[in-house]
């Protein structure tokens, strides 16, 4: 009898966390599609109210908008893959999750006559350092043919919510400064990415 206490107690515990990483993906991947279908104002909805104090929500919904609706450039994006989510934990008054993703993107720039850039331009040869210096050089590679760049993206997500049940909202540190970052989370969230990596 024993034994079988142990047993179910174990398995509702197994399938409670199964249920709660299946919600923390879910959420996360709706805000991802909704940036997807270019719906940046309701995609905020999801993220992290912390991230606000530091950029306001019409700074951020404006520089969507500008970076993903540029004639000169052309961004294709696939819904990102959740590849784990860490246990759920608490810090001072609120519960986080890490999630490790990747996605892929493509980004062509046109020029004035709106036909692709090749490297031999240097504004994409300067672009091309940029993005390797962000996302590490064999995580970009450039189509010759195509003009695209492939753009692999591998990032920490930090999953936040107040009753660590529902409600979850997200922020992507990896591009963040760490001064900005130490604003948003406390040091424990810093320490298990870092752990996380």
């Amino acid at each position: 009898m024993k034994n079988y206490l142990l047993f179910t107690l174990l398995a509702f515990s197994i399938f409670k966390v199964n249920a709660q990483n299946e919600i923390i993906k879910e959420r996360f991947l709706t805000m991802q599609q909704l940036l997807l279908n270019k719906k940046f104002t309701a995609s905020l909805d999801y993220t992290a109210e912390e991230l606000f104090t530091v950029v306001p929500k019409e700074q951020l919904v404006a520089t969507m908008k500008a970076t993903f609706n540029n004639p000169k450039m052309q961004i294709v994006s696939e819904l990102p893959k959740v590849l784990s989510i860490s246990e759920v934990f608490r810090a001072k008054d609120k519960f986080y999750a890490i999630l490790d993703i990747v996605g892929n993107q493509k980004i062509r720039i046109l020029d004035e006559k709106d036909e692709a850039l090749g490297l031999d331009d240097r504004l994409l040869y300067a672009l091309k350092l940029k993005f390797e210096q962000q996302y590490g050089a064999k995580n970009v590679v450039f189509n010759e043919k195509t003009k695209f760049f492939n753009v692999k993206v591998a990032q920490n997500i930090i999953a936040i919510s107040l009753d660590g049940e529902t409600e979850w909202k997200y922020v992507a540190i990896d591009n963040l400064q760490l001064e900005v970052i130490t604003k948003l989370l406390p040091a424990e969230i810093l320490t298990k990415v870092l752990e996380n990596d």
